[in-house]
């Protein structure tokens, strides 16, 4: 049986739902209502009892009710002067405002000019005093008089659709219960012109329902950004967060949203108690804009999205551009309520604190008017802010401090077993029932955007070949076309050997996977699954930097040199090593001769730049460095057998998981120990 509904309509013969389902024998007579004035009816009534509020209390103060949609602005306002004050007609005036016997409302549709802002605000002076009620209906407060706003006795949220208003609508227009029911994200998309265009002569509630359902899945459910339009089974073409996966923390953090928005919006929970700021960070291509678009689809809300780049962009690149686009795109966000709004790249504005430039006052200005502007949504009701970046570490703290973004959650590359969720998302009926343990351990160390470009590479591998797609097409796409020559693979066979054998010798059970195959400019990978404290150790660090430079002491103790694989860019082993070398002098205290000053947490970027100033930390990293790969050499001396053994198997295989790789490794020291 359907629920209770915690609304009703003053009039009418049933209270709620669950009354209307049991009075089988005294059911109402079909009505010719507009079905969009009776929502409105409902929206009114619960938007006063949520605010334990009559209608004779609320005629005499001052109100200003925010709106969901610009839609429903004329609508609830004639529905309020029917409940506050009933029997005295509405005549619209040419200003949005309207004239009635007794009382004024403004109901404006647009932003105003700073003009009529004021000649309003005159008018409503003028209707105070005068003694009028006055009432304000407005997707946005800062639409209304200002003095209004600021001088308002009430200030109301009007709720969106849910599941019990539309049974109980249905109910009243057709004279029956309907049998089944919208879900709260299909109830809350639910606008005045969809509830008229769904209704039929001679219809039954079933009927109804199913007509607004229709009409919903014709509906553009979600404001996304101007990106391509994605098709087929991808995950973009559908997103719900039931479909994320490799970022469980980010998932359950949306869900319990979902949740508690869905609460907000019956009624059963305040907003002070919903969760509005998140920021995402992790490295490109791991979801955060998909998750952002997931989250909005799930809670059946609008999305809006933005960026500092994206608002830049939208004239000559002049400040009041910039400022100007952010504020249509959070007042939109606060018009569209409840609504996700979703700052990407938000790294991309500058730490106030760290600013030297001669534009300093520029930024400086952009920064204060975002946070003015968060703290505008975050003010009101109905507006969750997502942020997302790559280095957190860059904001400013005022963006990330309580009120604000102030839950962060960290999104890491996905792990083996999302990867194969990641691929069958993305593969859809393709591979159907094929085991995707092979492809997905080949893809260690992928984003999920990787997993889609190598679904769409097997996929015109396929098409080329004019067949289905097998997992041939896949394994060959992740592992890409491989021209190295047989010494260049066995180079790179005995340097990711190096590595993952360090792992088993000095972190038993953290190899994860190790493979010759590279991603993008990598000639292998060994992943490491890190478990144990959060805090490390002085000799942790060594450890650390023994395991990122065996790939390297493998090559020298196996060929007598080296070869160049170490290096490269900000990624390359030697860059890693350096930056965590630098990290434990500079930042984690572990600095015996410099001492214990903070020095700044380095990056790759910045460690050229910073070892030339300081010519003492570069000498101090140097001894570190070459402490750290002696013993890497000294490792793998002792161990050589095990690393050529994992070369050979590499050579054939491609790819190893962590039990195979361990496996191999411990059956050739146990093999060394018996020739002993």
């Amino acid at each position: 049986m359907p629920t209770a509904s915690r609304r009703h309509v003053p009039g009418y013969m049933f209270t709620n739902v669950a009354a209307a389902a049991a009075d089988a024998e005294n059911p109402p007579a079909p009505c010719t209502a507009d079905p969009a004035e009776l929502a409105a009816n409902l929206l009114v009534e619960a938007t006063l009892r949520s605010a334990s509020v009559t209608a004779a209390q609320a005629g005499r103060c001052i109100c200003v009710v925010i709106l969901p949609d610009n839609a429903w602005s004329k609508l609830v306002c004639r529905e309020w002067g029917s409940l506050v004050f009933p029997g005295k007609p509405i005549h619209a005036g040419w200003r949005d405002d309207w004239d009635t016997e007794g009382w004024r409302a403004w109901a404006p549709s647009d932003p105003p000019s700073k003009t009529s802002h004021r000649e309003e605000s005159e008018r409503f002076a003028k209707a105070v005093a005068a003694g009028l009620h006055c009432a304000g209906f407005s997707t946005d407060a800062a639409w209304l008089p200002l003095d209004m706003v600021q001088a308002a006795d009430l200030r109301l949220t009007l709720p969106r659709l849910c599941p019990d208003d539309v049974a109980l609508l249905a109910r009243l227009l057709c004279g029956g219960l309907p049998a089944g029911r919208l879900e709260p994200a299909e109830a809350v998309r639910l606008t005045p012109r969809l509830l008229r265009l769904a209704r039929r002569v001679g219809q039954d509630a079933d009927a109804y329902v199913d007509k607004l359902r229709d009409l919903l899945a014709r509906e553009e459910d979600v404001t996304t950004t101007s990106e391509a339009a994605v098709v087929g089974d991808s995950p973009r073409a559908a997103p719900t967060l039931d479909r994320l996966h490799g970022m469980d923390e980010a998932v359950a953090w949306g869900e319990a949203v979902a949740r508690d928005l869905n609460a907000f919006q019956h009624g059963s929970l305040p907003w002070s108690a919903v969760d509005r700021g998140c920021l995402l960070s992790g490295p490109p291509g791991c979801g955060k804009t998909l998750f952002a678009q997931a989250l909005a689809v799930t809670c059946g809300v609008p999305l809006i999205c933005g960026s500092y780049g994206e608002w830049l962009g939208t004239g000559q690149g002049h400040q009041g551009d910039l400022l100007n686009a952010m504020r249509k795109s959070f007042a939109k966000a606060r018009a569209d309520v409840p609504s996700i709004l979703f700052v990407d790249e938000i790294d991309s504005f500058p730490n106030r604190a760290t600013i030297t430039h001669h534009h300093a006052d520029w930024e400086i200005q952009v920064v204060n008017a975002l946070l003015a502007e968060i703290d505008g949504a975050s003010s009101g009701q109905g507006v969750i802010l997502v942020g997302a970046c790559n280095h957190p570490d860059k904001l400013d703290p005022a963006l990330v401090r309580s009120g604000r973004l102030d839950r962060h959650i960290r999104i890491r590359l996905p792990g083996r077993s999302a990867l194969g969720a990641i691929l069958r998302e993305h593969l859809g009926t393709d591979l159907a029932g094929q085991d995707l343990s092979g492809a997905a351990l080949a893809a260690c160390g992928a984003t999920g955007a990787d997993c889609e470009r190598f679904v769409r590479g097997a996929r015109r591998r396929a098409r080329a070949a004019g067949r289905e797609v097998v997992p041939a097409d896949l394994l060959d796409e992740i592992g890409g076309s491989d021209d190295r020559s047989p010494g260049d693979i066995r180079i790179a066979a005995v340097h990711e050997a190096g590595h993952a054998v360090a792992a088993c010798a000095l972190r038993p059970g953290w190899l994860e996977m190790v493979t010759i195959d590279g991603i993008g400019e990598e000639g292998g990978r060994t992943r490491l699954n890190r478990i144990g404290p959060a805090f490390g150790l002085p000799a942790d660090i060594s450890a650390e930097l023994v395991m990122v430079l065996a790939g390297r002491a493998a090559e020298h103790e196996t060929f007598g040199a080296p070869s160049s694989g170490s290096g490269g860019g900000p990624a390359c082993d030697l860059a890693l090593a350096t930056e965590l070398a630098v990290r434990a002098d500079t930042a984690l205290g572990f600095d015996e001769i410099g001492g214990l000053s903070w020095r700044g947490l380095p990056d790759t970027v910045g460690l050229p730049g910073m070892l030339a100033a300081d010519q003492a930390l570069a000498g101090r990293i140097h001894v570190r460095l070459e402490v750290a790969y002696a013993e890497a050499r000294n490792l793998m001396r002792v161990w050589l057998s095990a690393v050529h053994a994992l070369a050979d198997a590499l050579a054939a295989r491609r790819v190893l998981d962590g039990a195979e790789a361990d496996a191999i490794i411990q059956k050739a020291v146990t093999r060394l120990k018996r020739t002993r």
